[in-house]
């Protein structure tokens, strides 16, 4: 008896959290959107593009073909009526592997995009080895837990590449920053 009520409680309380499936949240279609608009933020910029023209029309096809590389794995809402996400892209290697990015969005009515920021990025990995740690890290970051503890300084190659003790992602900018560059330019 005490093993049935055990197993009802836990089954409860795992029910009690909330979904990260993104297809409860977002068609297929919606999602293709979400990352569409989201991918001129987190992936490379395009040949010739600065950060000031990367959405200019001209550079569509770059990022389409980007967008054609990401998923989302994991959403859930936020208490701030955004969304933390859980994306991964398939990562420039010698062998198959993906990185994921995870962080907070915020839409509109219409499913635009009105904010975008970076919670953490992870090192390139098989898709084994990404599923397990990358849902670890989105559960912290949704749990607001720190995740300094999977740093590369602590974990060295297993879980977040970014940030760390020189990279940071800037919310007005919606991009990583580099410590250093940046104190040089402020001296400047």
């Amino acid at each position: 008896m005490r093993l049935f009520i055990f197993l009802l409680s836990a089954v409860i309380i795992s029910s009690c959290r909330k979904s990260t499936d993104p297809d409860l949240l977002f068609s297929r279609e919606q999602q293709t959107r979400i990352i569409q608009q989201s991918v001129r933020y987190s992936a490379k910029l395009a040949p010739v593009a600065t950060h000031a023209t990367k959405f200019d029309s001209q550079f569509d096809s770059y990022y389409d073909k980007a967008t054609a590389e990401y998923d989302i794995r994991a959403l859930t809402p936020s208490n701030d009526s955004g969304y933390f996400f859980l994306m991964t892209r398939k990562a420039r290697s010698i062998w198959p592997a993906r990185e994921a990015i995870g962080g907070k969005l915020k839409l509109d009515v219409a499913n635009n995009l009105l904010d975008y920021e970076e919670e953490f990025r992870t090192w390139k990995m098989t898709e084994d080895s990404l599923n397990d740690r990358s849902l670890e890290l989105f559960n912290k970051m949704v749990d607001g837990k720190d995740l300094t503890p999977y740093r590369s300084k602590y974990k060295g190659d297993r879980y977040i590449e970014f940030p760390d003790d020189r990279w940071y992602f800037n919310k007005k900018d919606k991009r990583w920053r580099d410590r250093f560059v940046d104190s040089i330019d402020s001296v400047k």
